[in-house]
């Protein structure tokens, strides 16, 4: 049956049984190769969540501490949900003939570019890359709803102001609106050659790929169609 140790260690007044085996002259792991194993199971996972400059930082184990030599390579797993920044545990497992598990406490930190703000910007500005400038930044805790990629934000409109340095979340943009109530618009209607133009008036607000109500200022009639990134109206 494979051992597990956590640590810290309970005393070994409490555990007699059990601490006469961890501490024992029996085998000889190198406490040092745990430490490496959790170092670099630590870095690899936040590095391929996009950070760089990975530290991870292992709590020193018990010097006392005697494992078996495990014969395979060391394997690392965390809990499900486990935080990929900030304080961890890590499991390390040994799958040979003398198992064991031991879990090692670990903090791990990061930097990451992340774009924001030049400078401040009102609410429904249209954010432009002269807006946007790019900084690396020391993070230990996984922010979420960050936008991380300068394409996803450049030509997107602010829902709301921010100020100078600030970064940008998902819920704070939105596609602009290329047509707008009361907007006189263009109604294409057909394809290739064979396209008809006639002018018309928006009855609502819409953003590319938007279904919009329109008045045909020629028939007066209203008509639905779908607005085009270039403020005109597709129309069947």
């Amino acid at each position: 049956m494979t051992k597990i140790w956590r640590f810290q260690l309970l005393p070994c007044l409490l555990l007699s049984a059990i601490c006469q085996g961890v501490f024992s002259n029996q085998g000889n792991q190198s406490l040092q190769s745990i430490t490496d194993t959790v170092v670099l199971a630590g870095k690899r996972r936040a590095q391929a969540l996009g950070y760089d400059n990975v530290k991870v930082q292992v709590r020193p184990l018990d010097e006392r501490l005697r494992l078996p030599d495990c014969e395979q390579p060391l394997d690392t797993f965390m809990p499900p949900g486990a935080p990929s920044l900030g304080a961890v545990n890590v499991g390390v497992r040994c799958a040979s003939s003398q198992p064991w598990t031991i879990y090692v406490r670990a903090h791990i930190s990061a930097q990451r570019a992340v774009p924001v703000l030049a400078r401040p910007l009102a609410r429904n500005t249209i954010i432009s890359e002269a807006d946007l400038t790019v900084i690396d930044q020391p993070i230990d805790t996984a922010i979420s709803g960050v936008v991380y990629e300068v394409e996803q934000i450049i030509g997107m409109e602010l829902t709301r102001s921010l100020d100078a340095g600030s970064t940008i979340g998902v819920n704070q943009l939105r596609p602009p609106k290329v047509i707008k109530r009361g907007q006189q618009v263009t109604l294409v209607a057909g394809a290739g050659n064979l396209q008809v133009r006639m002018q018309g008036k928006a009855l609502g607000d819409a953003t590319a790929g938007e279904r919009v109500r329109v008045t045909n200022l020629s028939s007066n009639q209203q008509v639905e169609g779908i607005a085009n990134s270039d403020g005109t109206v597709s129309v069947p």
